[in-house]
């Protein structure tokens, strides 16, 4: 078989690498092994080390009001016969296209939970996701976010495929320095979005604190306000360790040196800071909500992520029982063995020989 020549729009990618900018720069690195792959950018040194050439957009794309027009209207112009298949990481398929598409939905929080986004910002993901009856494929990273998906009735089942991600952040072995200077400490990496959940890890870990020499280290962005608000009100600022950015290797560091790693997310479409947690050897102490279980598998301790009392009993365990620390850390190890990027990308590029007629 020919070696497929693959488009990625990438208009969104920063060059803070969290989240989407990070799963597309993993997966196009290991769909760059086994195929030819450009990136539409207006960030071009994100693509680096990847082994993909890259085509500058219009830096105002980087807007998504913006970039959904440029994304209706300017993006099938870059999608000429040269190439085989245009990949979207976001969940849009720009019309006029006439080469397959294939488009990611990460997950549905702009519908599934209130408050989190503007209503601006639910339109344009509403309409981008009515756009995906045109896609010659849908990928969904979890069964979760594809029942979400299949219960809107947009993609027909035949059409939609659970690909998951492969771990954003691996042990590279290179001192960072954070987390051996805040020991002992919990771990949270996310963001402060309200369906993360965290004044009730907040809560928690105020009944930890009890009689327990502990810290919490929170690593993530978003509206950090309510958070704030919630560690004065808590009588917590001096037990909480905020951080809005850290390097790569500060961030393996913290994942390294933690007493465990909590998530009390309420919703997510993956949960991709539970499997790089597991990929350090951090025991980790999660919710039972939506995708997690899919990812951790047997690996975690779950709570119920409504009761800040259960987030703190398992937690707990964890720090009182050293046999339950080691068999999660030993559970983790196998687990994530399941997931690599360079099988997401082989299953993508099936995928997308099926489009292309191959």
């Amino acid at each position: 078989m020919n070696t497929l020549r693959i488009l990625v729009d990438a208009a969104f990618a920063s060059e803070q690498m969290v989240g989407l900018s990070r799963y597309t720069n993993r997966i196009a690195a290991a769909l760059a092994e086994q195929s030819t792959v450009t990136i539409l950018t207006t960030t071009p040194s994100v693509f680096r080390n990847t082994g993909c050439s890259t085509i500058a957009v219009p830096e105002w794309t980087r807007s998504p009001g913006r970039r959904f027009v440029w994304q209706m209207t300017m993006l099938r112009h870059y999608c000429t016969r040269q190439f085989d298949v245009l990949f979207c990481p976001t969940p849009v398929s720009p019309p006029g296209v006439r080469i397959p598409v294939i488009s990611v939905v990460h997950d549905l929080t702009p519908l599934v939970i209130s408050r989190v986004h503007s209503p601006h910002y639910k339109t344009l993901f509403w309409l981008g996701l009515q756009t995906l009856r045109s896609a010659a494929a849908v990928i969904t990273v979890s069964h979760h976010t594809m029942r979400d998906l299949s219960k809107l009735g947009i993609v027909p089942p035949s059409r939609t495929h659970v690909v998951t991600e492969g771990p954003g952040l691996t042990p590279t072995g290179r001192p960072g320095g954070c987390g051996r200077e805040l020991q002992p400490y919990l771990l949270y990496v996310g963001g402060h979005w309200r369906h993360k959940n965290l004044l009730r890890l907040l809560k928690a870990f105020r009944t930890l604190k009890v009689d327990l020499r502990l810290r919490l280290v929170m690593v993530g962005g978003g509206p950090a306000e309510l958070t704030q608000l919630a560690i004065a009100r808590l009588g917590l600022v001096d037990d909480v360790v905020l951080l809005s950015a850290v390097t790569d290797d500060c961030l393996n560091d913290l994942y390294a040196n933690c007493q465990a790693f909590v998530f009390p997310s309420l919703y997510e479409g993956f949960g991709l800071p539970v499997l790089e947690a597991m990929c350090h050897g951090a025991p980790v102490v999660c919710s039972h909500a939506s995708s997690l279980p899919e990812v951790a598998g047997p690996a975690a301790l779950y709570f119920d992520p409504y009761s800040p009392t259960d987030i703190a009993t398992k937690i707990r365990r964890v720090l009182d029982d050293a046999d339950t620390a080691s068999s999660l850390r030993r559970l983790g190890a196998e687990r994530t063995k399941l997931f690599s990027w360079r099988d997401s990308a082989f299953r993508i590029l099936a995928i997308a020989a099926r489009s292309v007629g191959r």
